[in-house]
């Protein structure tokens, strides 16, 4: 299975750029992560970075447990927060896959994002760890009332936020001409899902998305850091 790949990441408006990306390829899998640092906390950059760093060093086989490995990175980012003062508010959402023949895994803290695109389709895979999305999917909140809810963007489960945390794990058959887009909360924020989805059917080159969908952004009203990755399986 041959796999291409398309990146971004933009500092937005910001004044730093707390999202991070990375990926790297074996012989029989690929493995690709995004974090993206909690805004205005201290070290959100590092804690991105770190999480990235450390996933692409600790997992290298598709039977790897991933739990143990984010665990292990939440570990040291809380101890760091407690020996250096300004480290004391860091965090990070996470988003992680392995690939292996047809088969993805993955591991998701946060409200970044991973979606297969599949012909005339998206399945988003991952779950918004948000407090809005929690009371929204409890029926306790109507998708209007959760436009303008005024906690929205507050995490409740992340790399570093809290002594416990909650980990998503999925897995998904993939097939030939699949596409993953994982993107952090900037992207999917001001595209959806049904923009997404028409803008893969458009273009039939991976390289073409990606294009397109960066000039798209750069017509959007950006209020945050910006970061995707594309990834397109092949025979």
């Amino acid at each position: 299975m041959k796999i291409d790949i398309y990146k971004y990441t933009n500092k937005g408006p910001r004044s730093e750029n707390q999202d991070s990306l990375g990926y790297k390829r074996f012989d029989q899998s690929f493995i690709a992560c995004i974090a993206d640092g909690v805004g205005g906390a201290n070290g959100g950059k590092f804690a991105s970075q770190y999480s990235v760093d450390k996933f692409l060093k600790t997992v290298s086989n598709f039977n790897d447990s991933l739990n143990p490995v984010v665990e292990s990175i939440h570990k040291s980012i809380v101890e760091l927060q407690k020996k250096d003062e300004q480290y004391s508010r860091m965090a990070t959402t996470f988003t992680g896959c392995l690939i292996y023949q047809e088969k993805i895994k993955g591991v998701h803290l946060g409200d970044s994002r991973l979606c297969i695109l599949r012909r005339n389709g998206i399945k988003q895979l991952t779950i918004n760890h948000t407090e809005v999305n929690r009371l929204l999917r409890a029926g306790k909140l109507t998708k209007e009332e959760a436009i303008n809810y005024p906690r929205k963007n507050v995490l409740e489960s992340a790399i570093g936020i809290k002594d416990i945390i909650t980990i998503q794990n999925f897995e998904f058959d993939l097939e030939n001409k699949d596409r993953i887009l994982i993107t952090t909360d900037g992207v999917h924020d001001v595209i959806s899902k049904v923009e997404f989805r028409d803008l893969s059917k458009k273009n039939k080159s991976i390289n073409d998305f990606g294009d397109n969908l960066v000039s798209i952004l750069q017509q959007k009203k950006i209020t945050d850091n910006l970061t995707f990755l594309i990834i397109e399986l092949n025979k």
